[in-house]
């Protein structure tokens, strides 16, 4: 099996709405209830000449590239990559401004997004037989933005975890029978590309985007006057708000809503395209509830944009890949792969099923393989690398390719590491070399939290689990430990559990499930190794001299030393946001609670443990 994992996203249909929207709705549960700290936010600022000069790069590559799928997702990642430039640049208008302004460089990006959308549009509908250049100039019209601007970008969250893809928003469009006479509104960050791709299927004019403020629950948009002002003197036209969601409250989607209506917009010309049909969530008032019911809804899902559904085309694009004429597909998403296992219900690993990504288990002949989302737009790709990079080293499965967002590995038929026949010190010095070459050949400037966000949240949530005092406790702890030199970042592991490695026949231990974590939907992101050797020493309750002998071989592989006073520091921090994690797991899940109270109980007792012996 190359599949015990617990990745953070959401599968089949189960999407946003029963996620937590953002890092902004995560703090707003958090101040109504009993909710742990989890989810963060990982966005850079850089200049968004730079994002403009790889977009360009990659418009020329892909001129020269064969018509196939491999041109079509080149297309789909130069779109997404296009769509976090001209966001930040407008994000960066409006916190300026303080309000949603049309202006002319909104304007020219969002005709650039409308120009590729097109591109995407018409790959798409030939079954990926377009080639050639792309037919609009991207580089002139690049040229026309602000490029000296230091903008916020990062990867959307549905593009890079949640399988969302702008193909179905063309594909709901197109089955909406509304015209060119629309006016398309995005929301915010993926809201803006994702309407783009709804006016090129319409013909309507490039779409403008707001950014609901307020409270994560109950948003209200702050526009100038002008922003839609021609559409509401012309003829009466149609509205289609665009977005990905909606997630818990589905209070964006209604801010936008309420703000046309009292623009004099009738309700019956206002049309919503979010990414799934299953509503808002818990957090949703009775107001919004009702406006979510009256309004007319476009959504196609992952399945039906696909002709034939997902399994069809998805088995076509694997089967490729593996040079195979008869790929069968199986879906495995929300726990599903854990049927595949060599082992009783009652011996299964614990999930969190809500934060999976999506899966299928792909047969070949008497080969089996792992075809897992990995991400849209440069996070794919990113991934594909080090999944390569891993398996040439000797600690991953191999890997086959990238199918349009999807990563083909192959399932490797093994034990999971428990009774496995390992000897404890064997399995020790390997995952010591395995960190150490991972604090060696995955160095990354991408961002994570900083170490007193990283302390923030182990507060919370031992606060949460243990009461006020324990937290002070922490808090206390923490303080007298202030960290004075800056991390040497790399892509952690992230997943440590005892379920996470197997055992092959031929008796080699490989890692599975190392790929996503560091870019993940949650607080932690990139870090110093030291937080792997940190849940390291969790997870197998390592002794001082199991721990000296792991870090001395993690510092043969690095040729340097591991840093003990960051480990010390990553050490609650660590166990706090496990603990978070599984206990949101369990709030969340039905069925696991026999999984998943021990895990809880085993975070909470060790983090305990750790305060009784911090305060001796």
């Amino acid at each position: 099996m190359s599949g015990p994992e617990c990745s953070f996203a959401v599968p089949k249909n189960c999407v946003a709405g029963l996620r937590i929207e953002n890092a902004a709705s995560a703090l707003a549960a958090r101040q109504q209830g009993r909710v742990m700290i989890v989810f963060g936010d990982h966005k850079q600022k850089c200049r968004a000449g730079r994002l403009a000069e790889a977009a360009s790069t990659a418009a020329t590559n892909i001129g020269g590239m064969p018509p196939g799928l491999e041109r079509h997702s080149a297309l789909v990642r130069l779109f997404v990559h296009v769509s976090e430039l001209v966001q930040g640049l407008a994000d960066a208008e409006f916190e300026v401004a303080g309000v949603d302004r049309n202006s002319p460089s909104q304007q020219c990006g969002a005709q650039i997004l409308v120009a590729l959308a097109s591109e995407v549009a018409r790959s798409w509908r030939s079954g990926f037989a377009s080639a050639g250049p792309i037919d609009c100039d991207v580089s002139e019209m690049l040229a026309k933005l602000d490029r000296q601007a230091e903008i916020t970008a990062g990867a959307a969250e549905g593009y890079a975890h949640y399988a969302l893809y702008p193909e179905t928003y063309l594909a709901a469009a197109q089955q909406s029978a509304l015209g060119a006479n629309t006016c398309v509104i995005g929301i915010r960050s993926i809201g803006l590309g994702l309407a783009a791709m709804v006016a090129a299927a319409l013909g309507a004019p490039p779409p403008v985007s707001v950014r609901p403020v307020g409270h994560p629950f109950a948003r209200r948009i702050s526009a100038a006057p002008d922003l839609i002002g021609r559409w509401l003197l012309g003829p009466a036209a149609n509205y289609a708000v665009v977005d990905e969601g909606p997630g818990l409250s589905g209070s964006s989607f209604h801010a936008v809503v309420s703000w046309l209506l009292h623009q004099g917009v009738d309700l019956e010309r206002i049309h919503l395209f979010p990414s799934h049909r299953n509503g808002p969530g818990g957090k949703a008032t009775e107001d919004i509830l009702a406006t979510w019911s009256r309004c007319r809804i476009h959504c196609v899902d992952f399945e039906h944009t696909f002709d034939g559904g997902t399994a069809a085309k998805l088995a076509d694009w694997v089967g490729k890949l593996l040079a195979a004429p008869d790929v069968q597909l199986h879906e495995i998403s929300g726990g599903a792969w854990r049927h595949h296992l060599s082992l009783p219900p009652r011996q299964w690993p614990p999930i969190f099923a809500g934060f999976e990504r999506r899966k299928f288990l792909a047969s070949a002949g008497a080969g089996r393989w792992l075809v897992k989302f990995a991400g849209l737009g440069e996070s794919g790709v990113q991934k594909l690398r080090t999944g390569r990079l891993l398996h040439e080293s000797g600690f991953g499965p191999p890997v086959a390719g990238l199918c349009h967002g999807f990563l083909v590995e192959c399932w490797v038929e093994a034990n999971r590491l428990h009774g496995a026949d390992v000897s404890r010190e064997r399995f020790i010095a390997w995952l010591g070399r395995y960190l150490g070459w991972r604090g060696v050949h995955l160095r990354t400037s991408a961002t994570g939290a900083a170490p007193d966000a990283l302390a923030s949240m182990a507060v919370q949530n031992c606060g949460e689990a243990l009461g006020v005092t324990k937290a002070a406790e922490l808090r206390h702890w923490f303080d007298a430990r202030p960290l004075r030199q800056s991390l040497r970042r790399v892509q952690i592991d992230g997943r440590l559990h005892p379920w996470e490695f197997l055992y092959c026949p031929d008796g080699r231990l490989l890692k599975t499930d190392a790929l996503d974590h560091c870019r993940s939907h949650d607080l932690i992101g990139s870090q110093g190794i030291e937080w792997d050797i940190a849940g390291a020493v969790v997870e197998y309750d390592l002794s001082d001299a199991e721990l000296l002998h792991l870090t001395v071989c993690a510092e043969a592989a690095m040729n340097r030393a591991v840093d003990r006073e960051l480990l010390s520091y990553m050490l609650p921090c660590y166990l706090a946001f496990q603990l978070g994690l599984w206990t949101m797991a369990d709030q969340a899940e039905t069925g696991e609670s026999d999984r998943l109270r021990p895990l809880i109980e085993r975070y909470q007792s060790r983090l305990s443990r750790f305060l009784e012996q911090t305060t001796q």
